[in-house]
This record gives C-alpha cells, structure tokens and sequence, in this order.
C-alpha cells in the first residue's frame, strides 16, 4: 500500500494544478483497490477533491496574500467527461440561453444531449449532470461553438422569448463568429432558427 500510495501521490504532483482526472488514469498500477484507498487518503489530505464518484481533481491554487483552492465548474467537469468517454455533448436549450445570458434562470441540474450512451453523475456538492442520448446528431456537427449556443437557445426560447435585449447580445456573440465557421453552420439549425440568426445578424 506504501508503494502504491507513493507513486499515486507522485503521478497527481507532476501534473499541472487545475487537472480533472479518473481512476482510469492509474489502471496501469496493480492493485485498484490500493488506488482508491491512495486517493481517499488524499482527498481526506486535501491535496486532491473529489468531484463525483471516480472522479477527482488536482485543484488550482489563487494567487495573492490567503491563496484559495480554485475548482472547476461543472460545465468544465462535463468536458472532461466526454473526453474520457469520447463522445460529443451539446447542452440542452435552456442551459445554452443561461451561458449566452438570455435568461438569469440558473439551472440546477446540469443537461447535455450526446451521441454516446446515456448517463447520470452526482456531484460531490449535490448537483448532476445528465448526459441523454439524442439521434439527432447534426446538432455535433457545428464548427463553432456559439453557433451551436445561440441555435439551442433560440430553439428553446421560441420566436417570442427573443425580444430586444436577447437580440442585442445574440448579436454581439454572432460578431465574434468567423465568416466561413458561420456560413457552415447557420444551414444546421431549423429553417425558422436560421431566419432569425439571420435577421439579428443583419440588423
């Protein structure tokens, strides 16, 4: 157990501060059951946080006088998830619109829609994030990932949620889209999302 704490405490150090991480990144070590007791040893050191179950993270540290552990977001843990997995998510429409601002709604629970199989994590502070599959899979083919936002938004919101100030920072995002990334994508979307992109985008 020595040994294998060791080497777990070792691996984590020489990693760069910030890292999301899994019990499957020491599958190379011989006995798994030694690596979580490592790795509770070290939650319980704070030198890593648990994140949900199996997965874990090497904190960032602030700067200044009373540094603080820094944490990823959940938005962040859900891409390191699909990484591992390999699979594409997309949040759901009501989440996009909270990340463009169009709504000041948070919403509890975290949803994506992926291509790969279903799945729910429970976060250490008591929220989840739900990956739920979809076979619509033209929503991953976006270049950009604004564009991929704001047609989720739109979707979500309906023609009479976007008013005025939705436009306005629809439109600031949209300025922010290449030309040709933009061209690719707004034949994506259904044909009513892709006339107002179009008309915020002109005004």
């Amino acid at each position: 157990m020595i040994g294998t704490e060791k080497s777990v405490r070792e691996r984590i150090a020489s990693w760069e501060r910030g890292r999301i991480f899994f019990i499957d990144d020491f599958s190379d070590m011989e006995s798994q059951g030694s690596v979580r007791i490592a790795l509770m040893r070290l939650v319980s050191e704070s030198m890593i946080v648990r994140l949900a179950r199996g997965i874990y993270c090497y904190p960032g540290i602030s700067d200044g006088y009373a540094p603080k552990i820094v944490l990823p977001t959940e938005e962040t843990i859900a891409m390191a998830l699909a990484e591992k997995e390999r699979v594409r998510i997309t949040p759901y429409g009501d989440q996009a619109a909270y990340q463009l601002g169009l709504t000041g709604l948070r919403i509890s629970d975290l949803k994506y829609l992926t291509d790969g199989a279903p799945r729910k994590i429970n976060l250490a502070k008591g929220r989840k994030i739900y990956f739920n599959h979809t076979s619509e899979v033209k929503i991953f083919d976006y270049r950009n990932s604004d564009m991929q936002l704001i047609s989720a938004a739109i979707r979500a919101l309906g023609p009479e949620g976007i008013g005025p100030e939705e436009k306005r920072k629809i439109r600031i995002r949209l300025a922010n889209v290449p030309e040709n990334e933009y061209l690719g994508d707004i034949s994506i979307p259904p044909a009513w999302v892709q006339e107002i992109i179009r008309e915020i985008r002109e005004q």
